[in-house]
């Protein structure tokens, strides 16, 4: 038994040091839920440090650090700079990874594996675990394989030590068509039932969608009026995130429980 334990701890600790097995980095080119493509070699070859995060939907951790590795993004500029940030999704598809970067705050871009090709990559880089952040050098060497954990001040401090360089985010602030904001309230009503109220700008293009937690759409309405309550039955118990798009944006999001 001792045996045992202390094999396991050996093996944990040489995952925790290690999660992509590949010392250099492999092209791709990959598109994002949103179409942008996204060619590795030709951003290494500007010059950039690309820092790739490699995740699934379902993964806690991955929910968890989405948010931190946005800030870092933020923080060198929203791919304006020398740092490059992109999400490499396994195993969903474009509207599976668009609700969860929406619901978990991911702002960088993301490919998503059945549709980018965020599978291939992530069969390439040989990954054994989720979340993996990694950092690639512009002479394609990775430089760390496994960013643990992937907080903002880890994701910085490695990549200034790289030769990242912090800038200001200008990308999207301000600009014209952005979306306006809104609000978006659930309140269980039990027997399978949910109030919905949102409180919204006028826009005529606005629509209402609910998924279940694994991502599967049940909901896709168009919504009308600056505010309204909606009323769901028969609703099973789980897990639900329901939202509010405009223009393939997401305005707001909630998530909450059936019983």
């Amino acid at each position: 038994m001792r045996n045992t334990i202390i094999l396991f701890f050996l093996l944990l600790a040489g995952t925790a040091q290690s999660q992509v097995a590949i010392d250099s980095a492999l092209d791709f080119s990959v598109k994002d839920i949103d179409g942008g493509q996204h060619h590795l070699y030709e951003y290494l070859d500007a010059g950039n440090y690309v820092v790739l995060d490699f995740f699934t939907t379902n993964c806690g951790p991955c929910q968890t650090y989405a948010s931190e590795i946005s800030a870092s993004f933020d923080y060198f500029g929203c791919n304006s700079g020398n740092v490059i940030f992109l999400g490499m999704n396994w195993g969903s598809d474009n509207q599976a990874v668009r609700l969860f970067d929406s619901i978990w705050g991911a702002e960088y871009p993301s490919v998503s594996g059945l549709q980018g090709g965020g599978n291939n990559v992530v069969d390439a880089y040989q990954v054994l675990s989720y979340p993996t952040v990694i950092l690639i050098a512009p002479d394609r060497t990775i430089l760390n394989n496994h960013i643990w954990p992937p907080a903002s001040d880890s994701i910085n401090a490695l990549v200034i030590a790289a030769g990242g360089v912090p800038q200001s985010c200008t990308v999207g602030v301000n600009s014209p068509g952005m979306a306006p904001t809104a609000t978006l309230l659930a309140i269980p009503a039990g027997q399978g039932n949910v109030q919905l109220k949102y409180i919204r700008p006028a826009d005529p293009d606005m629509q209402l969608q609910l998924f279940t937690s694994e991502g599967r759409l049940l909901i896709n309405r168009k919504i009308s009026g600056n505010e309204a309550d909606l009323y769901l039955s028969q609703l099973n118990p789980g897990i639900y995130i329901a939202r509010i798009i405009s223009t393939g944006k997401s305005m707001a999001s909630v998530k909450f429980a059936v019983n």
